[in-house]
């Protein structure tokens, strides 16, 4: 079956207008408002849906009379004009169906070469009405926010917007849209080559010639920003673009086949070939690097034939998903604020946005649908807010809360000083999570007293491979002696997941958070591993150092990392290399076996530090990364809070210290219960360590002991946050000066869940 619904005179419902499987009666009888039935929801939400049982969906709404009960599946996609939903394209199937991508994006393709024949016929249409019924029509049109009835050559005034996802990284940003494209697919890429011969070698070479000084200025940049170690990573890009054997070639190919794409390809291939029969994997991944100096020559041609918008300064960013690698790859200091499709508040991608201290929505669904690029945009990353295209009072509303949200931090920050200690004495050390050298300023800034997890996974990433040994030493030496006296905790890399690398003895995995990932894939590399834990060791001669394994799930995974960890000390210590021989040695309670056995770990360790966000992923098996099932996903669900006190009280038992390294860490309604099951350290993001500060202040020990006992007793995550929330208020933090507003719409966003 398919069916074409199509927008009513008032522009607020739908209408069945043709039908090939419906009852031919049902035409212009069946009449639907925006966002009712699964029709309805996909004019609203301005994307397409895809039901496999549609008629078990409790968002389905059945017509008698219509034929429709012998479908069972149902796929729908929006008539779109200028971001404005004109109807809606519909087919069905008597067979339940599962739809996959290939299939939405064919029905969205229908839809968007029906919907200007759609909306050139409904303006024929009018020229057959009388006057009176033409300007009502026309009226109801241009509120609509179509270009009706505009003077020639004026821009489109579209309608604002409003859209809502997760809230991801706190703060206010206002400013133009980038619309962030996936990489130019060499494969697929839409090219015609120019039938001048001439011009097209010189477009080409013009293109190689852009690339290289792009790659210049970003590896400027990236050693500016984040160190020589992270924009080494561009050398061999650059030196791809100035071999004149690679050069030469691309101009000889282009010469024989008149084509730039097919001599970039030929090219290419060639290079690849060559790399793959290269034995050392160090050299066979720089195929990956050809690769991508081929994406970026032709990204770079493209733009010749097709103007590509630069990155802007103050930009808003959106993208499908919010990447690590973007973070290696972009120009962060122009981004303003990020906004993604798909992905959760604790994605990777979102962690590091708010280390960053860029404020970031996640999961909006219809936001790369609706979005244009250049249009202003506002993202309020501390309510998961986003709007589009938004009028002068609504943009002066958010100016003023963006200028009263600096003032607020600035004024915490002249106050880093105080100590973070508990109304009755008890003191909390207050760390910061980093995985940049430009990370350590925002230490300082904000009066961390150390830093309780360095990520080391993003040299890897911006890599695309394991980084050299050296580089890795000069990066932790310098950590340690900008952090110290103060500690500094390293994490072994923590690769694999949505941090993966195209590593050759990595095959693709049905589910990669459940695989091969982390200190497991470390184990199965052990020379890399053992590299890199000698740069750790050697970094340790400050003494300010400590190294901790990520994701050990047995007792048998901590013995193979440390009896590693022992032979690297063993040839440092025979090549007469500094380090410190007594270096505590800790794990990540990330999955619930390692909470579970936390006595037995604790006898073989110094230290625990609770990754809340993989723990409560595996706990309540709910992939964070998934918007699908965010609502899912709570750290505050009293099973997470049973494993973190069942460690906490093996870390007492065996006298070592246990922290949280978690984004928990840095939840509002999570600090009272933390420091009240016990927790000593608490390690999150920098910009929230005085936020933390200030809770941690208006707190009574005994009292939030008692709360950590109800919530455990709680059979919800509900009951557990009305315990969180009344503690909050009890203490007085929901009138405090700085932060009170902010608590305020946490708290209210609490009740209403």
């Amino acid at each position: 079956m398919c069916s074409v619904y199509l927008t009513d005179p008032d522009v607020e419902h739908l209408t069945l207008c043709a039908t090939r499987g419906l009852s031919r009666d049902s035409v212009g009888r069946v009449r639907l408002a925006f966002g009712e039935g699964l029709v309805g929801l996909a004019a609203r939400e301005r994307r397409p849906v895809a039901i496999e049982r549609a008629q078990e969906d409790p968002r389905f709404r059945f017509f008698p009379g219509t034929g429709e009960e012998r479908y069972q599946s149902l796929m729908a996609a929006p008539l779109m004009v200028r971001g404005v939903p004109i109807g809606v394209l519909v087919v069905q199937t008597e067979r339940a169906r599962q739809f996959d991508p290939q299939d939405v994006e064919l029905l969205q393709t229908c839809a968007q070469l029906i919907a200007p024949v759609v909306m050139n016929a409904r303006l024929l249409d009018l020229v057959t009405r009388t006057e009176e019924e033409r300007n009502a029509a026309m009226t109801r049109l241009a509120r609509s926010g179509l270009p009706v009835g505009r003077e020639a050559g004026a821009p489109p005034e579209v309608p604002s917007l409003a859209l809502r996802g997760a809230p991801s990284s706190p703060g206010i940003a206002i400013g133009p849209v980038h619309r962030l494209e996936d990489p130019v697919d060499l494969a697929h890429v839409d090219y015609a080559p120019n039938p001048d011969l001439s011009q097209e070698r010189a477009d080409l070479m013009r293109a190689v010639l852009e690339a290289r000084r792009e790659l210049d200025g970003v590896r400027d940049d990236m050693a500016d920003r984040f160190g020589p170690e992270f924009a080494a990573v561009f050398n061999t890009h650059i030196q791809f673009l100035e071999d004149k054997g690679f050069t030469g070639r691309l101009e000889r190919a282009v010469g024989e086949t008149g084509n730039a794409l097919r001599a970039l390809r030929d090219v290419l291939d060639a290079y690849r070939e060559t790399f793959s029969r290269i034995e050392d994997p160090y050299f066979r991944e720089r195929g990956s690097d050809i690769e991508d100096v081929g994406r970026r020559v032709m990204a770079k041609l493209l733009g010749v034939r097709h103007h590509s918008v630069p990155l802007q300064d103050g930009a808003i960013v959106v993208a499908e998903n919010i990447l690590p690698a973007h973070f290696a790859l972009l120009e962060t200091e122009k981004i303003a604020g990020l906004v993604s499709e798909h992905g959760g508040p604790t994605s990777h991608g979102a962690i590091f946005a708010r280390s960053l201290e860029i404020p970031a929505v996640t999961g909006v669904a219809g936001i790369l649908e609706a979005v244009r690029p250049g249009e202003t945009a506002i993202v309020d990353g501390a309510s998961g807010r986003v709007y589009l295209r938004p009028d002068a009072a609504l943009r002066a509303e958010y100016e003023r809360a963006q200028h009263r949200y600096a003032v607020a931090v600035e004024h915490l920050d002249t106050l880093r000083d105080r100590p973070a200690e508990t109304r009755d004495g008890r003191r909390i050390r207050l760390t910061a999570n980093v995985g940049l050298l430009n990370d350590l300023r925002l230490v300082e800034r904000h009066g961390a007293e150390g830093v309780g997890l360095f990520r080391t996974e993003l040299l890897a990433i911006a890599h695309r491979g394991f980084p050299e040994e050296e580089e890795q030493e000069r990066l932790y030496e310098r950590v340690a002696k900008a952090v110290s006296p103060r500690p500094v905790t390293i994490r072994t890399l923590d690769l694999g997941g949505d941090k993966s690398l195209e590593l050759p003895d990595a095959p693709p995995e049905e589910n990669p958070q459940l695989g091969w990932r982390s200190t497991r894939l470390m184990l199965s590399h052990e020379p890399v591993f053992r590299a890199q834990l000698r740069a750790i060791l050697r970094a340790s001669a400050s003494r300010n150092v400590r190294v901790m394994f990520p994701l050990i799930g047995c007792v048998e995974e901590l013995r193979a990392a440390r009896e590693i960890l022992e032979r690297a000390k063993q040839e440092l210590a025979r090549r007469g290399d500094a380090f410190d021989p007594d270096m505590p040695v800790g794990i990540m309670i990330e999955v619930p076996s390692a909470a579970l056995l936390a006595d037995t770990m604790a006898r073989e360790c110094d230290f625990f530090s609770i990754g809340t966000n993989d723990l409560t992923q595996y706990t309540l098996a709910v992939d964070r990364g998934n918007e699908r099932v965010a609502h899912l996903y709570d750290p505050l669900h009293p099973g997470v809070l049973a494993l973190i006190d069942r460690a906490v009280r093996a870390a007492e038992r065996a006298g070592i210290p246990i922290s949280v390294c978690g984004e928990m860490a840095s939840n509002p309604l999570a600090v009272p219960l933390l420091v009240g099951l016990g927790i000593g350290e608490l390690s999150g993001t920098p910009s929230a360590v005085p936020v933390v500060k200030e809770i941690v202040r208006g707190l009574d020990a005994g009292e939030v002991a008692e709360d950590a006992r109800r919530a455990l007793a709680s059979g919800t995550a509900a009951g557990v946050r009305t315990i969180a929330v009344d503690r909050l208020a009890r203490s007085g933090l929901l009138d405090h000066p700085d932060i009170g507003g902010w608590l305020r719409s946490i708290a209210e966003a609490a009740a209403g869940a």
